[in-house]
């Protein structure tokens, strides 16, 4: 309809009057114009052959009038479907105070808690629907919303609405004829995931019937299998009980006009330790299905071994590949302010790094590190081997660490505040009963118990009471702040990296220099002279790699020092004038070298950052003369 969503947002008490007639009208006459069916559909192209139509991802733009109704059905609609505890607790996907991270941390938990048992597997299906939102037959969706108790008005809008639904396919600003929409949930509106969700909820129920086993979790029944929408994993303890499932979900598929991608579903074996050994083919259908060592389930890589060491350095390749766009949109910016390149960089990285992290990370805190360290040693131009305490004590960075063990404390307190029926409240209170037992592969509760240790918490840990924790999470994360930032300091003052170094920095406080209104190569060039390495030192100038060597003599000067910084900024006669010219205001006679040193890079301001790198810049082409 081409009205932002903001217009609606900023109406006021008249036209939202208005909206609330039009809506009531609609309520009460049952009839949807016609516009309000339309949907624009673009196609994007995923990968594969461009001539396949199943290789492109349909996004869908509705009406905005469209999805603010469908909305206020939805409203009505889940009110209904969560107090009649219609959807299987299994069924995670689009459900209110539910997410991924509930399927993740339920399913690793199930793991680790079967794992624990000697010579015991988990065979782990992970389903892949063909186009399951797409291929949804509307009179079997009807039937199911009818079953569900959902009839009469509710249930005839609906109907009318996917009765007048057409989609145009658009190629820039070309379109297609009208197509009808004749099978599947539209696209486009919040309510379609939830009349998905009904459809299939009867599949956890269907192998209930069977009497089939799955993983006791500690819970009134086994765990079966879990769902996020349309993404299914099933749950099994043998090959036999992995094929009779596969068998009854094939029964169910056909039954319901769903299709399973055999190509694309796959199989993980989780055990602990060992070879596997022989394990018989596994089908679906007559389709022999995959067998793998992982598999990245809602955007977390699962092993075989049940930890998630692989999840960590998928985390910093990601990482990784962020850091060079977030440098990308600096470069392109032009922005020179330290603030704006920390937030940048907390919004469009860090947040990649520490994807789900309070589910799985608790062991890999030191690796994950890497991933921030990476990337501010590159943004001031820091060599790698600079000490990790110096880069953050520099940079005035937390540990990751810190914000790991806030995102697990607000889980944690999710936890605890989660009714008894829900699967992830039920694999933690199984959790906390084999805490002591030292054969799990990753107990999650666990590791936090050791974070809160760690910090003097373990009053709050014996608590286990959701108001407790709520009201310490932020002096909790205070005192990990406080405990990291002291092992960084007592690191720093032990260091024989760099001895100046403790005598110049704030020791965890923002370094104001860093803010300073100055172009950001001359931040990189005061970075790199306070945390150089007093043995080998090495500064960027121009692009130019500049090393000073201390164990060799200074090739410019006739006055056989080592060649070190010290030696270059305060000391070297070949540069007196340029010293005079820039730097003496700062250097006072009555002073060792080392104390000038560390006077001149203390207390940086504008101009004395300017001086210093002016003094540099031409210091530093006079010596690559010099050294011809």
């Amino acid at each position: 309809d081409l009205i932002p969503n903001e217009c609606y947002k900023n109406l006021n008490s008249f036209w939202i009057n208005h909206l609330l007639i039009l809506f009531n009208n609609i309520w009460n006459t049952e009839n949807f114009p016609k516009q309000w069916s339309s949907i624009k559909l673009r196609l994007i192209h995923k990968k594969g052959d461009p001539l396949d139509p199943y290789n492109y991802r349909g996004i869908a733009m509705f009406n905005c009038m469209t999805k603010l109704f469908t909305y206020i059905l939805y409203n009505r609609l889940n009110n209904w479907i969560e107090s009649r505890g219609i959807l299987p607790e299994e069924q995670m996907g689009f459900r209110r105070g539910r997410g991924c991270r509930d399927n993740i941390f339920t399913l690793s938990s199930a793991i680790n808690i079967h794992l624990r048992l000697s010579k015991r597997k988990v065979f782990a299906t992970f389903v892949d629907f063909k186009r399951a939102f797409d291929s949804i037959p509307h009179d079997q969706l009807w039937y199911k919303l009818y079953g569900a108790g959902i009839s009469g008005k509710c249930l005839r809008l609906l109907m009318n609405l996917y009765d007048s639904a057409f989609f145009r396919i658009f190629d820039n600003f070309d379109g297609s004829e009208e197509i009808a929409v004749t099978k599947g949930v539209l696209q486009g509106e919040i309510l379609s995931p939830l009349l998905f969700s009904i459809y299939i909820a009867g599949i956890v129920s269907h192998f209930e019937s069977f009497d089939l086993k799955g993983l006791d979790i500690g819970g009134e029944k086994d765990l079966q299998c879990l769902l996020y929408a349309d993404d299914m994993v099933i749950l099994s303890y043998s090959w036999r009980d992995t094929q009779l499932k596969l068998d009854k979900l094939s029964t169910y598929c056909k039954e319901h006009s769903l299709q399973v991608n055999a190509s694309k579903t796959k199989i993980v074996i989780f055990h602990k330790g060992g070879t596997l050994g022989n394990i018989r083919k596994i089908n679906y259908e007559n389709f022999e299905i995959e067998i793998c060592k992982s598999y990245v389930y809602l955007g977390i890589p699962f092993t075989s071994s049940g930890k998630f060491r692989q999840a960590c350095s998928a985390s910093l390749a990601r990482s990784a590949i962020a850091n060079s766009r977030v440098f990308s949109l600096l470069c392109a910016s032009k922005s020179d302010s330290w603030h704006t390149k920390c937030q940048i960089y907390d919004s469009l990285s860090e947040s990649v790094l520490l994807y789900m992290s309070e589910v799985w990370a608790g062991q890999y805190v030191n690796i994950l590190e890497k991933g921030q360290l990476t990337f501010f040693k590159y943004l001031l131009g820091l060599s790698i081997t600079t000490p990790d305490s110096f880069v953050r004590i520099e940079a005035g960075r937390i540990h990751v660490i810190c914000n790991i063990f806030k995102r697990m404390l607000g889980w944690w307190c999710k936890l605890l505040s989660m009714p008894d029926n829900q699967l992830p409240k039920q694999c933690y209170k199984r959790l906390l009963q084999i805490i002591d037992l030292k054969n799990v592969p990753y107990n999650w509760a666990f590791e936090l118990k050791e974070m809160l240790c760690s910090v003097g918490a373990r009053y709050i840990w014996d608590s286990q009471n959701s108001e407790i924790v709520s009201s310490n999470i932020n002096s909790l994360v205070q005192t990990m702040k406080n405990h990291c930032m002291s092992k960084d300091i007592e690191l720093l003052i032990n260091a024989r990296y760099n001895l100046s170094f403790r005598n110049i920095s704030n020791l965890g406080i923002s370094e104001d220099y860093l803010h300073c209104n100055v172009h950001f190569v001359k931040i990189k060039l005061m970075s790199q002279l306070r945390l150089a390495c007093d043995k080998l030192a090495r500064i960027i100038i121009k692009g130019d790699k500049i090393q000073f060597r201390q164990d060799l003599h200074c090739t410019c000067c006739d006055l056989s020092r080592p060649d070190n910084l010290i030696h270059f900024l305060v000391e070297c006669p070949s540069f007196l004038t340029y010293r005079k010219l820039y730097l003496n205001k700062y250097i006072l006679s009555n002073k060792s070298n080392r104390d000038n040193f560390e006077c001149l890079l203390s207390h940086l301001d504008t101009h004395k950052i300017n001086d210093i790198y002016l003094f540099c810049i031409k210091a530093v082409s006079l010596r690559k003369f010099l050294s011809l």
